[in-house]
């Protein structure tokens, strides 16, 4: 019996790992400016985002890929120093690490009224997936973000 429980938790693993989770979240210009409505759905290797600002009526659709940089799931750490002679005692050598805690993904927001943004969302590998992110206005030449994306 136990051996049919492993084999339904790990169907159940897989079939988690390829759900699409939907969030509510927020758009909104800085320093000040209204807050867009946005709504998210968020997969292990993309982030679908819409919305509408409630003031200009302008509607915003992207999607975001994971990039490439973030998507190793892990590495091992550096050796400890060999030779010289004494173990600091307590102190255990550096682990493995696991598997990336937080997921960077980048694309284009584009506006039905012309306005496109490039944004970089960094989302927690957590159960309800939250994240956020920055956008700035493509070719506005500001160095300060435009947007902040939450979820």
């Amino acid at each position: 019996m136990s051996h049919r429980w492993s084999v339904v938790a790990c169907g159940c693993l897989v079939l988690l790992g390829a759900c699409t989770f939907t969030r509510k979240g927020s758009l909104t210009r800085l320093p000040t400016g209204p807050e867009i409505p946005v709504t998210i759905a968020v997969t292990e290797t993309s982030a679908t985002v819409e919305g509408t600002n409630p003031e200009t009526g302008e509607r915003f659709e992207g999607t975001f890929h994971v990039e490439e940089s973030s998507a190793s799931r892990g590495m091992l750490s550096p050796s400890p120093a060999v030779g010289g002679g004494s173990v600091t005692p307590g102190v255990a050598p550096a682990p493995v690490t696991g598997g990336r805690k937080t997921i960077v993904m980048v694309g284009l927001l584009k506006g039905d009224q012309d306005t496109v943004l490039k944004c970089w969302v960094q989302v927690q590998r957590t159960l309800q997936l939250p994240g956020s992110g920055t956008c700035r206005v493509v070719d506005s030449g500001e160095q300060k973000p435009a947007y902040s994306l939450r979820f």
